[in-house]
C-alpha cells in the first residue's frame, strides 16, 4: 500500500480534533478573557474621587455584564486619582487602565460611556452604549441640567432622538490585561496554526 493512501485517513481523523482544540472550546464553564474590559466602581451612586481602597468591588459592564471583581491592589501613576496608566489587580490579575471617565446609567436600563473627552457640556458629544447593545454610538442633541453644571443624577439628555433621565453617574474604567511575558508554547502555536487554517 502506498504512503499517500494513509495520509488522507490520518488527516480525516486528526482534523476534527485539531479544529476542536483550535477553537478553544472548554469543558468547564470558564469565560474567555477579552482584550478590553469595561468596569464601573460600586460606591453608592456618586462619582468616586481619589484612589479606591483595596477590597473595592468593580462591576463588569462589558463583555460580561454584572460580574463583580474584587480589587486586590492598586498602583497609582502618582497623580492621586484613578487615571490612565495606573495599574489595578482584580481577582489576582494585573490590568493596565487605558481609559477613565463617567458611566451614565439611564432610567431606560441603558449604560453609556462618552466617546473622547467627557468634560464640559454633553451637547454634541457622542456616547457609546456599553449595555445592553455594545458599541452603539449615539449623538447627544440636548441636555437639561439639574443646576450643578455637570452631567449628574436627575439630568435629562436628548440622545438618539429620545429624552432619557440620568439615574446614576459612576466611575468607569477600561482595562487590558498586562502581558505576562511568557513565551507561547509549541502546543499553542499548533492550535493557532489550525485556527488560522480553518
Amino acid at each position: 500500500m502506498k504512503r499517500g493512501y494513509l495520509i488522507v485517513p490520518l488527516v480525516l481523523l486528526i482534523a476534527p480534533i485539531a479544529i476542536f482544540l483550535a477553537t478553544g472550546r472548554e469543558t468547564s464553564p470558564v469565560r474567555a478573557t477579552p482584550t478590553e474590559i469595561h468596569l464601573d466602581l460600586e460606591v453608592g451612586g456618586e462619582l468616586f474621587q481619589g484612589i479606591p481602597g483595596d477590597c473595592a468591588t468593580w462591576h463588569e459592564l462589558y463583555p460580561n455584564y454584572c460580574i463583580p471583581h474584587h480589587q486586590d491592589a492598586y498602583q497609582d501613576n502618582g497623580d492621586g486619582v484613578v487615571s490612565v496608566c495606573d495599574y489595578i489587580i482584580l481577582d489576582g490579575i494585573r490590568y493596565h487602565i487605558i481609559w477613565v471617565g463617567p458611566t451614565y446609567f439611564t432610567e431606560d436600563g441603558h449604560v453609556w460611556e462618552p466617546v473622547g473627552d467627557p468634560t464640559g457640556s454633553p451637547i454634541c458629544q457622542d456616547w457609546h452604549m456599553v449595555y445592553p447593545i455594545y458599541c452603539q454610538v449615539a449623538h447627544v442633541d440636548d441636555w437639561e441640567d439639574n443646576g450643578d453644571g455637570v452631567v449628574s443624577e436627575c439630568d435629562h439628555v436628548l440622545i438618539a432622538g429620545s429624552w432619557v433621565h440620568i439615574d446614576r453617574v459612576g466611575l468607569d474604567i477600561i482595562v487590558v490585561p498586562e502581558p505576562t511575558g511568557t513565551e507561547e508554547t509549541t502546543w499553542g502555536k499548533v492550535k493557532k496554526l489550525f485556527s488560522d487554517l480553518f
